[in-house]
């Protein structure tokens, strides 16, 4: 990626004269990301990258430019792959949705099935409730599960088959 105004980037350059320098650069990068929500965001992160390759930037190593191009790529690549990671585990939830609940968890059956199902979850292993806890809950897939645990991930998945299918036993059995 060459810089339009020809200029050559260097190092020993002020901060700001390089962070104007690349500005096109910078806006290329997010273009070919496709980012076009949140463009300011990402732009801000794409500076605090200047700055990092700025500061680590050793003129033997080669161009500063490419340098500087690797280091902003790098950086919103890895801002885009937490975000997808975040949307992938975060469950946005509306009002209504949350009242919906609400108003089911406060009716007097599902008190009684509360309970049913807390004397049940009282007859597990503290492991097995904790794997429980990590998916259900926390939302943790079986592979983070089987990290917390020391367990490989066919063993994490083994065991919560094997605890849904007893719980769902007990459940049916109660009722």
């Amino acid at each position: 990626m060459s810089i339009q105004n020809e200029q050559k980037l260097s190092p020993t350059q002020s901060f700001e004269e390089i962070l104007e320098c690349v500005q096109p650069m910078i806006t290329v990068i997010l273009k070919q990301f496709h980012i076009y929500k949140e463009f300011d965001y990402y732009r801000h992160i794409a500076s605090i990258a200047v700055w990092r390759a700025w500061l680590k930037a050793d003129p033997a190593k080669g161009q500063f430019s490419a340098y500087i191009y690797s280091s902003i790529k790098g950086e919103i690549l890895n801002e885009l792959s937490k975000e997808k990671s975040y949307k992938e585990r975060i469950t946005v939830v509306d009002d209504e949705t949350l009242d919906y609940v609400r108003s089911e968890f406060e009716g007097g059956e599902n008190q009684k099935n509360s309970i049913d199902l807390e004397s049940i979850l009282t007859q597990l292993k503290q492991i097995e409730r904790k794997i429980l806890l990590l998916y259900y809950v926390e939302g943790y897939n079986d592979q983070e599960i089987a990290k917390v645990l020391g367990l490989s991930v066919a063993a994490s998945k083994k065991r919560r088959a094997r605890i849904f299918q007893r719980l769902s036993n007990q459940v049916f059995e109660v009722e």
